[in-house]
């Protein structure tokens, strides 16, 4: 990796300051920590897809004079950090006239510009810093911290214009306001093809699962229902691998590697705003309890494994109870 140009800037908006914090890159740990960073990155399974707006866009202008090595570059990137420190006090301001009890995080704005592979490469992030005190003579320093995290990113690859950005939280004051992005899989297309690639994984193994396929089915849909952003990891580790089966036999472990594999389907992004109309239209579940005889899932169920339990007796006999009032009625009349 050829670090060519690599800025911080102190990002403070309880001070309305936006400064310079200097950077000695020739150090290795430097080195490291860029690399790992981009790894990082890279290998994240939330990244999104966009570009950049038509038009002369200031981050988009700054980026071309950032690899030319403008004269001006410094003030360049400074107009940057500062533009970034305005759309945070207007986000903030937005989150307070809400009335909700979240702020923006505090960090500072990374510029690189690096070359790898031959390929010249930009990479923008807001990550955390820290200050400390120099053993030697007291005084306060600033520095990377390798352990902390890297709250937005933004990764460009020049040879091909592709731009990937990994937000947790898909902030918009980040990627339209700040950067002048438009996404390239919009979240009507995002939320219908991930709901069905995630449910043609879970349904392929309903036939022989049935039951275990039918909740955790459910507790995907809830999930989708429930939130405003999808994010990828997040279904991973707090719906599928979280599932606990009824049946031992229950493939879980290779559903969750399937699912972990729609990392690298370019079809959807990994992480958007959900679309509930679009989770509406893939949601009805149909089971086949025998000729003729269906279950129907319309939506969402609260507590579906409390009120769908296997049934089996001494005489060999299977089949599914259904804890239900109204279920319990209408059978009932037939012993009338």
């Amino acid at each position: 990796m050829d670090i060519r140009k690599l800025t911080l800037h102190k990002i403070d908006i309880s001070k309305n300051i936006a400064e310079k914090i200097e950077i000695d890159i020739s150090k290795e740990t430097i080195i490291e920590y860029v690399d790992n960073l981009v790894n990082e990155i890279l290998d994240s399974p939330n990244k999104r897809m966009y570009r950049f707006k038509n038009g002369d866009t200031q981050v988009k202008s700054s980026l071309i004079k950032l690899v030319a090595q403008d004269s001006e570059v410094d003030k360049i990137i400074l107009h940057n950090a500062e533009r970034l420190l305005e759309k945070e006090l207007n986000a903030n301001e937005q989150l307070k006239s809400k009335r909700l009890n979240v702020k923006i995080q505090k960090g500072s704005l990374l510029h690189l510009h690096f070359v790898e592979d031959d390929v010249d490469k930009i990479l923008v992030c807001k990550v955390e810093h820290d200050e400390y005190l120099n053993e030697l003579n007291f005084d306060k320093n600033n520095g990377l911290n390798t352990k902390k995290k890297v709250f937005k990113s933004f990764l460009m690859f020049l040879d091909s214009s592709s731009i990937y950005l990994n937000d947790k939280n898909n902030s918009k004051y980040w990627w339209d306001d700040f950067l002048e992005l438009e996404q390239v899989n919009n979240d009507n297309e995002n939320t219908e093809k991930s709901v069905h690639k995630i449910m043609v994984i879970v349904d392929s193994y309903k036939k022989e699962f049935l039951l275990d396929g039918t909740l955790l089915r459910n507790a995907i849909i809830g999930h989708f229902k429930s939130n405003e952003n999808f994010n990828l990891t997040e279904l991973l580790d707090s719906v599928v691998e979280s599932y606990t089966p009824i049946n031992q036999n229950f493939p879980l472990k290779k559903i969750s590697e399937r699912v972990n594999k729609l990392a690298l389907d370019s079809s959807f992004d990994n992480q958007f705003v959900i679309v509930q109309q679009k989770v509406n239209k893939r949601i009805v579940n149909k089971i086949r309890l025998g000729s003729g005889l269906y279950l129907s899932i319309e939506d969402f169920v609260k507590n579906l494994d409390e009120i769908l339990r296997p049934f089996s007796d001494n005489q060999g006999n299977q089949g599914i109870t259904i804890i239900s009032e109204e279920a319990y009625e209408f059978v009932n009349q037939m012993k009338k």
